[in-house]
């Protein structure tokens, strides 16, 4: 086997075995096994050769087909061009006759294949060149891409770590807050506790103007006018109402002050007119009694009508006498009974005594000693004198109740110390005559209503 054959094919036995009829039969033969050529070549006549490039064959169809030829001296020059790129071939002439070029020769055939081959080369070149730039800028593209990506990567990393610290930070001040919170809810509520001390203490101070105006009342009370002026002006200019009407009172009675009923009928009018009851009571009173003003009852049922529709039981009881003494119209209010009858349920203890001097002389129905005797009792035991004295009279008489001249007694001297002349006197004759000389001179005579 020749070195040509050699590289380009290999040998093989390949033995066939089988059965013919009963007997063996063993055979072997050679078969010959064509070999692949590496990547960029080709088979060439039994060989692997570079595989021919475009290049390389035009290169050589140009130097065939194609070129110029031209007379100098005894040298003829052949060219081709194949895309961009030239080359020349020059051979002898042995004459000196100028003739058309219209093929290769042979004996040049190997000079043009070096040139194509050259040119082919050139190009390779160019084309790895060109490669190698193309796979440089990808790398760099690449390592720009990965550079990239890494700053990406960091700037998350610092990212992520940035969120975090701001999770913490986040997390501090709430932590924060809720301290704070905690701290302002404690702040909170030892300023309320320190306002509510401050509001009892010293309510002008605090702007309590109602709480000003009680103190106010208080010191009233208790004979210290200057201070109870001065509160009271605090906290009606303040907005109270309530203390308007109450310094009212004392310019009308002159507590701390000359008496200055016009002062007190201005003050009376201007807490009336803010919905204070008890000072459209007062400012009635005025009217009622022709004090400061001129008396005028319809002027003065008028406000008790307005203090007895805001709920001031004092109102009802005064309108009810005012309309019990018939110097109204009775078709425009309510019966007298009715208005002193609520008063007195009303706890204003006064309209008790009122309604059961009606009960007494049988003003309203027939006469009831018995139930002007429940309200004689009920106006007693909240510190009417007057009440207290007439009952002890239907106790000394037994006009309505039992006789019972020692509970009588007891009644008379109860007025006395609450300031009730009459009831003074009436103590000291059941006293002096004693008990049985006082029924001797009361068989048959009519009750005492004189003064009910």
């Amino acid at each position: 086997m020749d070195d040509r054959r050699g590289r380009g094919t290999q040998s093989s036995r390949v033995c066939v075995f089988g059965l013919l009829l009963s007997s063996s039969a063993v055979g072997c033969m050679s078969m010959p096994q064509t070999m692949s050529c590496p990547r960029g070549q080709q088979r060439h006549d039994g060989q692997c050769v570079p595989t021919s490039s475009l290049v390389f064959e035009r290169c050589l169809e140009s130097f065939r087909k194609t070129g110029e030829t031209r007379e100098q001296g005894v040298d003829t020059e052949i060219s081709a061009q194949v895309r961009g790129q030239g080359g020349t071939l020059r051979r002898e002439r042995k004459d000196t006759q100028k003739a058309e070029y219209d093929g290769l020769p042979e004996q040049m055939m190997s000079d043009a294949i070096v040139e194509c081959r050259r040119q082919e080369q050139q190009q390779r070149t160019m084309e790895v060149e060109r490669a190698w730039a193309a796979a440089e800028e990808a790398n760099a593209q690449a390592h720009d891409a990965v550079a990239r990506a890494r700053a990406a990567e960091r700037a998350q990393r610092r990212a992520e770590e940035a969120v975090a610290r701001q999770e913490q930070a986040n997390l501090s001040l709430v932590e924060q807050l809720e301290v704070a919170t905690t701290a302002l809810a404690d702040r909170s509520e030892a300023l309320e506790q320190q306002r509510t001390l401050l509001v009892e203490r010293h309510p002008c101070t605090a702007q309590a103007w109602d709480g000003c105006g009680e103190q106010a009342l208080e010191a009233k009370r208790a004979g210290d006018y200057v201070r109870a002026h001065a509160m009271y002006r605090q906290s009606c200019e303040g907005g109270s109402v309530e203390s308007c009407g109450n310094w009212g009172v004392m310019y009308e009675h002159g507590l701390g002050t000359d008496v200055d009923l016009f002062e007190a009928r201005r003050l009376y009018e201007e807490a009336c007119d803010e919905g204070s009851g008890h000072a459209c009571t007062n400012l009635g009173l005025l009217y009622e009694e022709g004090r400061g003003v001129g008396r005028d009852p319809d002027e003065a049922a008028e406000h008790y009508a307005i203090a007895c529709d805001a709920g001031q039981m004092r109102g009802c009881g005064r309108l009810g006498r005012l309309v019990g003494s018939g110097l109204l119209e009775p078709e425009g209010h309510p019966p007298a009974v009715q208005l002193l009858t609520m008063a007195c349920d009303g706890d204003y203890p006064r309209a008790c005594l009122w309604v059961g001097d009606r009960e007494i002389l049988g003003l309203d129905e027939a006469r009831s000693p018995e139930q002007a005797a429940h309200h004689f009792r009920h106006a007693c035991e909240r510190d009417v004198p007057q009440a207290c004295l007439k009952l002890g009279q239907l106790h000394e008489l037994g006009d309505g109740v039992s006789e019972d001249p020692g509970q009588a007694g007891q009644l008379y001297r109860q007025a006395c110390e609450a300031g009730e002349p009459r009831g003074c006197a009436a103590a000291e004759r059941l006293s002096r005559y004693g008990e049985s000389e006082l029924n001797t001179e009361s068989i048959g005579a009519a009750p005492p209503h004189t003064g009910y």
